[in-house]
């Protein structure tokens, strides 16, 4: 029985930066102007949990554990935009 692995993408804390830049965000993110989608509190570079794309826009969740685990959820019941 083979069981469908997510895939799991991930950016190492040292190239955050340039990916941030590419996607023009990081500067949003240096000036507090980022939320976590789920609770509403300003992502930093120490609590950015996961980077979610949501249909045109690209979400932000903080690393508490709250937060990811509803993002899962959301993930899980095929919820495509978490930014509604």
């Amino acid at each position: 029985m083979s069981e469908e692995k997510p895939e799991i993408l991930a950016v190492h804390k040292q190239k955050l930066e340039i990916f941030l830049r590419e996607l023009e965000l990081w500067e949003p993110l240096m000036k507090g102007e980022l939320k976590c989608v789920a609770c509403g509190k300003i992502i930093t570079v120490d609590n950015i949990g996961i980077i979610i794309p949501s249909g045109e826009n690209i979400v932000f969740c903080c690393s508490n554990y709250e937060c990811l685990y509803k993002m899962r959820k959301q993930q899980e019941s095929g919820l495509q935009d978490v930014d509604q």
